[in-house]
């Protein structure tokens, strides 16, 4: 078998090429992602800027449409014309919302569940039965992974091998050649390839319909047994809450729904084994949607308790979703049975309707979060003729972790618009998870300093971060000595204890620095204790001002008989328990001059 004939079975160009007649938008988009990722490798482009993520959000999701609306064209028969006018209008619409919405990353939370599901059912929406729903997805899906797999070991081995000419022959190899090698497996080769497995029919036989291999061992021995085991968990919780009355878990519902969603998905894959399959197989068919509507139930307390105490996020209108849709099927499978292809498809619908619109789950979300804020700044009478004003009083330790936990929400998500009304500083700036507005900033100007959402459930204590972003050069005359990125933590010094020196003099001598857990700053040379300044009125004085924006040093400036020393703080940080500091570490640098006896 010559070369070519091994390329050809590898992969089917032939299956490519027809693949790419009967999904030409779909494969356009492809090529648009190439193309962008290939301009960004080659720094033609800033892949950093934002409109080209908007531009690859609205190609991926245009190609999950676009082979949906093919898919629909082709079972519904429709003319050319009419396929290309409703893919180009939805198509359209996916444009607008992604082009213009400020939270236009938060929409893909629903879109694209609504874009792979709807692949899954575009070919049965008026009809289908339930077998071929099954064989039809079992090929597609299997497609999916054998073309990941292919593309793996495409790029996999074209990398090792520019690896063996590099490591054999001494030739350098452009690091950006091994992207443009992985950006065409992943953008062009895989997503073609996966779309050659989708089946050119759409009905099948009971003869076609084979299971897979090893279905029947993992859904009998591991699949359902695993589910009967949550389940079992589940309602043993269940009655714990009954019999204490205590309030759910936070995380019940997400539990919930990891175990809902894990029987449905057994359910819909193990569909032609439902009446040769084992004995736990037979009876998980039988008992499962009825035994879901307690879980159900409690999966509709669990997100209540949670949106009356925080408010509506874009998390908990997914998780009412979920919800929903968990009562819809088990409730439609207790008392009569459902086509297959129902399942995905009343989630389609709650996915569609959640994406878009003043009712969809972003524009809900804001507002409600946003209520809320107007509503604790109302409370604590922090506005003043629509402006957000410093606090006259003392504002609960509640209220003030609220507030900082949906001031950090509104900037995360960026709805910087809904706070430029009340707030005078909501300037971006760049923080370690991008380029958001501070909500530490703003807190600031209410007249406290940002809670952390981690001092959750402990009122009397709270953490506390001093960070300084110092900028350009210090000025040191007057000393003779510099240490570098020193830190001390907290800590009672022990009778022989042998701690580190934080630096030695010519002479021998040896200075070490040690801060105890009163926050006291020792400062020792060799056995002898020459300065001493307790760090808490500091901390306090500035735990409360935002060092990291304005690049001014802070300095802590010590003098004693035989020391002076000037502290350029880089770091400190501890908790305020019960109104006192309780400093744990601080990092720094420091020069010094040492006076003579």
């Amino acid at each position: 078998m010559g070369m070519r004939g091994l390329i050809e079975k590898l992969i089917p160009l032939e299956d490519l090429h027809a693949t790419v007649r009967r999904f030409p938008l779909s494969v356009m988009c492809a090529l648009g992602l190439f193309f962008i990722v290939i301009l960004s490798i080659h720094d033609i482009v800033d892949f950093d800027d934002e409109i080209f993520l908007r531009v690859i959000a609205i190609l991926g999701c245009c190609y999950f449409w676009f082979g949906t609306s093919k898919l629909m064209s082709e079972s519904q028969g429709w003319s050319a014309v009419k396929h290309y006018i409703i893919s180009f209008i939805i198509a359209g619409g996916i444009t607008v919302l992604f082009a213009t919405s400020v939270v236009w990353g938060i929409h893909l939370i629903f879109v694209l569940p609504a874009l792979l599901l709807g692949l899954m059912i575009a070919p049965y929406l008026t009809s289908g039965d339930d077998l071929s729903f099954w064989f039809f997805n079992r090929m597609m899906w299997f497609g999916v992974f054998v073309s990941y797999a292919a593309l793996i070991m495409f790029a996999g081995g074209l990398s090792a091998a520019l690896g063996a000419i590099h490591i054999l022959f001494d030739v350098k190899i452009d690091s950006k050649i091994y992207g443009d090698i992985w950006s065409f497996a992943a953008l062009v080769l895989g997503p073609v390839y996966a779309l050659s497995w989708v089946p050119k029919t759409f009905e099948f036989t009971e003869e076609d319909c084979r299971d897979p291999p090893g279905l029947k061992f993992i859904v009998n021995w591991i699949s359902v047994p695993m589910v009967f085991v949550y389940l079992l968990i589940l309602y043993a919780y269940f009655g714990k809450i009954v019999m204490s009355g205590e309030v759910p878990n936070g995380h019940l519902a997400w539990l919930i729904s990891g175990f809902a969603g894990a029987g449905i998905v057994t359910y819909m894959v193990a569909w032609p084994l439902r009446e040769e399959g084992s004995l736990q197989l037979k009876l998980f068919y039988k008992i499962f949607f009825p035994a879901l509507l307690i879980p159900v139930g409690f999966h509709f307390y669990a997100i209540w308790e949670r949106i009356s105490a925080y408010g509506i996020t874009e998390q908990r209108y997914l998780l009412m979703i979920s919800a929903i849709w968990f009562m819809m099927i088990a409730l439609s499978n207790s008392f009569t049975k459902i086509p297959l292809k129902a399942i995905p498809m009343m989630l389609v619908v709650l996915m569609v309707f959640a994406s878009f619109g003043p009712w969809g789950g972003v524009s809900i979300s804001g507002k409600s979060q946003y209520a809320r804020l107007e509503s604790l700044l109302i409370k604590n009478n922090l506005i003043v003729d629509g402006k957000a004003v410093k606090a006259k009083e003392d504002i609960s330790f509640d209220d003030r972790l609220s507030i900082s936990s949906i001031l950090t929400y509104l900037c995360n998500t960026e709805r910087d618009a809904l706070l430029i009304p009340l707030f005078s500083d909501v300037h971006k700036q760049y923080l370690s998870y991008g380029s958001h507005c501070y909500a530490g900033n703003m807190t600031k100007q209410i007249g406290f300093q940002y809670v952390n959402k981690y001092n959750r459930g402990n009122n009397n204590n709270e953490n506390f971060n001093i960070w300084v972003q110092k900028k350009g050069m210090l000025k040191v005359d007057g000393y003779d000595f510099l240490l570098n990125d020193q830190s001390v933590y907290a800590r009672d010094e022990k009778p022989n204890d042998k701690i580190k020196a934080s630096g030695v003099f010519e002479d021998n001598n040896e200075l070490r620095i040690l801060l105890n857990k009163q926050g006291d700053l020792i400062f020792k040379l060799e056995d002898d204790v020459i300065l001493t300044h307790n760090l808490n009125a500091f901390v306090d004085q500035n735990k409360n001002k935002n060092h990291s924006n304005d690049g001014e040093p802070l300095i802590l400036d010590l003098e004693a008989d035989r020391i002076k020393a000037r502290i350029f703080i880089k770091s400190m940080n501890g908790k305020i328990k019960d109104q006192n500091v309780e400093l744990n570490r601080m990092s720094f640098d420091i020069v010094l001059r040492l006076k003579d006896k």
